[in-house]
């Protein structure tokens, strides 16, 4: 929780206290921390579960949640995904290593890619862009434990739940992550 958050809590305790409603105060913070859109990003990517498959393969599902409580999901989430290939190049004339998927009726949601390699100083990532009706949209970057190069650019400042640690499994690395928007 941050501090701001804390102490306004604290004020507000004896009012609750007063009405009985001592069970509203926000019991944690799960909005996922926004992160750069980069000079990459390309609309109209088209809707597709296998957003690459040259190079080594990686599983990402989770689910799309409200953050207001931190527990409802959304339902048909859009999430748009681009990553560098294999080589560490972007495609900015098509759609390689870019895709969009949807969260189903429990805000699930999944797609098969590649482990995106590093390249220059930046660490591996996966860029994000989450729309849902109702909700402010979200952009922010996948990043991957042990990765060396988190502590070479902005990626060091980022909160650990964007940052993945992934298992092995049926020749492919699965990682969960869940988005609060």
């Amino acid at each position: 929780m941050k501090r701001t958050s804390f102490i306004g809590s604290l004020l507000f305790l004896p009012v609750a206290k007063l009405f009985g409603k001592a069970n509203i105060l926000p019991l944690k913070e799960c909005k996922t921390q926004r992160d750069a859109e980069g000079p990459f990003y390309k609309p109209g990517a088209p809707l597709k579960v296998i957003i690459e498959t040259e190079g080594q393969p990686l599983h990402i599902a989770g689910t799309i949640f409200k953050a207001s409580d931190c527990t409802t999901p959304v339902a048909n989430a859009v999430i748009d995904i681009w990553h560098c290939d294999s080589s560490g190049n972007y495609d900015n004339q098509g759609f390689k290593c870019r895709g969009v998927v949807k969260s189903d009726s429990r805000g699930k949601y999944a797609f098969k890619t590649i482990f995106p390699p590093s390249y220059g100083s930046r660490p591996r990532h996966i860029h994000v862009k989450v729309r849902a009706e109702g909700h402010t949209e979200l952009t922010t970057q996948i990043y991957f434990q042990g990765d060396t190069n988190l502590q070479n650019d902005f990626a060091r400042n980022a909160e650990t739940s964007r940052v993945l640690s992934l298992t092995s499994g049926q020749g492919e690395q699965h990682g969960l992550f869940d988005i609060y928007i």
